[in-house]
């Protein structure tokens, strides 16, 4: 939940320490996927591996909630409440949401995988760390006088986390995934300038949401044989000229998307890199609606693109 009205002033956490945490984080996830593809249905489970992964887990979930609880829950608590924000900064920040289970889920799936557990009990587990992680903190919210539990918020994490679940029971939808991209907006980064409070996750001007498909499965197989395997199509959504009330323009883009783990190698540093990287959007030429125009570039954020 994006945090909008005014709370008691909490210190500015380093946009690097944020990354540094995002980009180790997709790694694993890429290295599991990539060892569960190798190793198959696997029922035997490492100890060793699981015990440092329950440790790991813990000392980062313990790491996390004293810093919301001197960051985001300090001050005034009341009895637990809701509060809806459907429409605030225009969804975008449901994207955030679903977007988070989804990938905490397909990261936790990885990794236990990679402990040795089954497939399918990697496939709940993981879904359910996700869900279990992200409610966590909507609950918290929903007991501090300035958030609420918001029922957006918490249906979007039931969303995202049940989508990996979702797949597995109708493979179809393995031709869908979330993927994500982000570079500092203007305001952003005026607001660190000036020492007011930002988090890099809730500046929804500069990020997008895709949704991508492989579109193989449409067409022929005559066709889709002159298709390269890693070729995709995305459709993004944007908001820009965010207000107070979350309130601004909504943008859409059409592009291209590479998907990389499809695209063949014997290396095994090359299969965990390109697992991770499908978590990301990158740069990729297209269509886009901003701002009541229509144009044709290369499109990574509303701030970064190359226009004709």
């Amino acid at each position: 939940m994006i945090r909008k009205t005014t709370v008691p002033p909490r210190p500015t956490i380093p946009m690097r320490h944020f990354a540094s945490a995002f980009i180790a984080g997709f790694l694993v996830a890429g290295w599991g996927l990539h060892t569960a593809a190798i190793a198959g249905d696997s029922t035997h489970v490492d100890a060793i591996k699981l015990s440092a992964i329950g440790a790991v887990t813990a000392g980062t979930v313990a790491a996390v909630t004293i810093y919301q609880r001197n960051a985001w829950w300090q001050g005034d608590r009341e009895p637990f409440r809701f509060e809806n924000d459907w429409e605030y900064a225009l969804n975008i920040d449901k994207l955030g949401h679903i977007y988070g289970a989804y990938s905490e889920s397909k990261i936790a799936r990885a990794i236990l995988s990679w402990s040795g557990l089954s497939d399918k009990a990697s496939l709940f587990f993981g879904s359910l760390v996700g869900l279990s992680y992200q409610m966590y903190i909507e609950m918290q919210d929903g007991f501090h006088k300035d958030y609420g539990f918001s029922p957006g918020d918490g249906i979007s994490n039931i969303i995202g986390a049940s989508f990996p679940l979702l797949q597995e029971t109708y493979p179809v939808l393995k031709n869908f995934s979330m993927k994500y991209s982000y570079f500092p907006s203007r305001q952003y980064l005026n607001d660190l300038k000036t020492q007011t409070d930002r988090v890099f996750t809730d500046d929804y001007e500069g990020t997008i949401f895709w949704i991508t498909m492989d579109p193989h499965f449409l067409l022929s197989n005559e066709f889709s044989r002159n298709v390269p395997d890693w070729l995709g199509v995305s459709f993004g959504l944007a908001a820009h000229d965010l207000n107070e009330t979350g309130q601004g323009k909504r943008l859409y883009y059409l592009t291209v998307d590479y998907q990389f783990s499809r695209i063949k190698t014997e290396s095994s540093f090359l299969q965990t890199f390109f697992g991770a990287l499908d978590f990301f959007h990158l740069p990729a030429p297209g269509f886009a609606l901003e701002d009541g125009k229509f144009k044709v570039g290369i499109f990574y954020t509303y701030h970064v693109k190359v226009t004709l």
